[in-house]
C-alpha cells in the first residue's frame, strides 16, 4: 500500500437508493480518509443529475498505472469492458448477477444484459487480481466456478449516511391509523412482490381491514412485471396497496417512520440493504430466508421458509399484534446495528489491500 496512489472505482451506474452506488460512496470517503485519491466513474448517461457532483464520466477516465481499480460488478456494461482494459491492479467486488430466469416474460433486454453478464463473469474474474464479494453467499457463487481466494468484504453500510428528514406530505398522506406494512427495493421478478400482495390481500380481508401495503422501489427494471402486479392487485379486490415507485430520500425516510412493518419476499438477494435501512428507524423485518440476507440480518428480525399467503400473513399479523414477540425482534435488530456502527471499514480495506494473492 503506498499513501498517496490512487484507487478508483467504475460502476455500470450511479442512482439515489441504489445500494451499489451507496456502498461505493462509502469505499471513496475510506479511501480518503486512508490517505489515497479516489474518484467515482460511470457512464454518463447512467449517471443521476444529482449525483453528477459524486461521479464522473466513464469517459474521462483513463487507464494509468496507478494503485488499483475497483469495479462494481452485478450486470454486464461498458463499465465492465473499460475495467479489463485497465493498466493497474484491477479489484472486483461482486454484488451478484440476478439469474436470467427471473425476467423472462417480463423483459427480454435484462434476460440478454443479466445473460452476458453471467456468462463474461468468469473473464471478469480471470482479469483480476483481486476479487471480493458482498456477502458469503455470493463469495460461494463464484469458489463454485473456480476461483480460490475469493475474500468476503460485506456491504459496506453507515447509519449517518441515512440523514433524510421525512417528507412532511408523506406522514401526513399516511397518517391515518393504519397498520402499515413496507417493501422496498426495485420491482424485479426475483423479489416476488406478488407473493407478498396475496399475503397482504388474505391479510386484510380475514384479520385487519384497518391495513395498507406500501410497495416503494424503481418500476423500470421490468414493466410488464410492475402490470401484472398492477393486474393482481386488482384481481385479488383490495384496497389500500399504494405502488409509489422511485421515491427521494425524504421520502422513503416517512415511509420507513409509518411502517409497522418491513417484509421482503424475494427469491434472490446478493445482501439486501433495505432490511437494514429498516432497522436503523426501529421497523421490525420479516424476510424470505434466502441468499445473501441471513448475513445481512446477522441473527437478527424474522425470517421464514416458503409460506403460503395465509400463513405468510398469519406471521405478519403476529409481528404486528404480539408485543413480546415484536420487542424480542426490535431488540436483535438494535443489537445488529452496534455491531455494524462498531465495524470498522478502514481496517478491513487495509487488509483487503494489502493481502497477497
Amino acid at each position: 500500500m503506498i499513501p498517496g496512489s490512487r484507487i478508483d472505482q467504475i460502476l455500470a451506474g450511479a442512482a439515489i437508493g441504489d445500494a451499489t452506488t451507496q456502498s461505493a460512496l462509502i469505499v471513496r470517503e475510506t479511501l480518503r480518509s486512508m490517505g489515497y485519491r479516489s474518484d467515482l466513474y460511470a457512464p454518463g448517461d447512467r449517471i443521476m443529475p444529482e449525483l453528477a457532483a459524486q461521479c464522473r464520466d466513464l469517459a474521462d477516465y483513463r487507464a494509468e498505472t496507478r494503485y488499483g481499480v475497483i469495479h462494481h460488478y452485478g450486470v454486464w456494461s461498458p463499465a465492465a469492458e473499460v475495467y479489463m482494459g485497465a493498466a493497474e491492479r484491477k479489484i472486483l467486488v461482486y454484488h451478484n448477477v440476478t439469474p436470467p430466469h427471473f425476467f423472462k416474460g417480463y423483459s427480454d433486454r435484462m434476460v440478454a444484459l443479466l445473460d452476458e453478464a453471467r456468462r463474461r463473469l468468469p473473464e471478469v474474474a480471470r482479469a483480476s487480481r483481486d476479487i471480493w464479494a458482498v456477502s458469503g453467499f455470493n463469495a460461494g457463487e463464484l469458489r463454485s466456478l473456480g476461483f480460490t481466494g475469493v475474500k468476503v468484504f460485506p456491504l459496506p453500510f453507515r447509519r449517518d449516511a441515512l440523514t433524510a428528514k421525512p417528507d412532511p406530505g408523506i406522514l401526513a398522506k399516511l397518517a391515518a391509523p393504519l397498520t402499515t406494512f413496507l417493501t422496498v427495493g426495485r420491482l424485479a421478478p426475483n423479489k416476488r412482490i406478488e407473493r407478498l400482495l396475496r399475503a397482504f390481500a388474505w391479510y386484510h380481508h380475514a384479520i385487519n381491514p384497518f391495513s395498507r401495503l406500501v410497495i416503494v422501489g424503481s418500476q423500470h427494471s421490468a414493466p410488464r412485471y410492475v402490470a401484472y402486479l398492477r393486474w393482481l392487485a386488482h384481481e385479488l379486490k383490495t384496497p389500500n396497496i399504494d405502488m409509489e415507485g422511485f421515491v427521494w430520500p425524504e421520502a422513503l425516510a416517512a415511509y420507513y417512520q409509518r411502517a409497522d412493518l418491513l417484509v421482503s419476499t424475494s427469491d434472490h438477494e446478493g445482501y439486501c440493504a433495505p432490511l437494514l435501512e429498516a432497522m436503523h428507524y426501529g421497523v421490525p423485518v420479516l424476510a424470505h430466508d434466502i441468499g445473501g440476507i441471513p448475513e445481512a440480518l446477522g441473527g437478527a428480525g424474522a425470517r421464514y421458509r416458503e409460506l403460503p399467503p395465509r400463513l405468510l400473513g398469519e406471521l405478519m399479523h403476529t409481528l404486528t399484534e404480539k408485543d413480546i414477540l415484536r420487542r424480542a425482534v426490535l431488540a436483535s435488530q438494535e443489537k445488529r446495528l452496534h455491531e455494524l456502527d462498531a465495524r470498522r471499514i478502514d481496517s478491513e480495506l487495509r487488509d483487503l489491500l494489502n493481502h497477497q494473492p
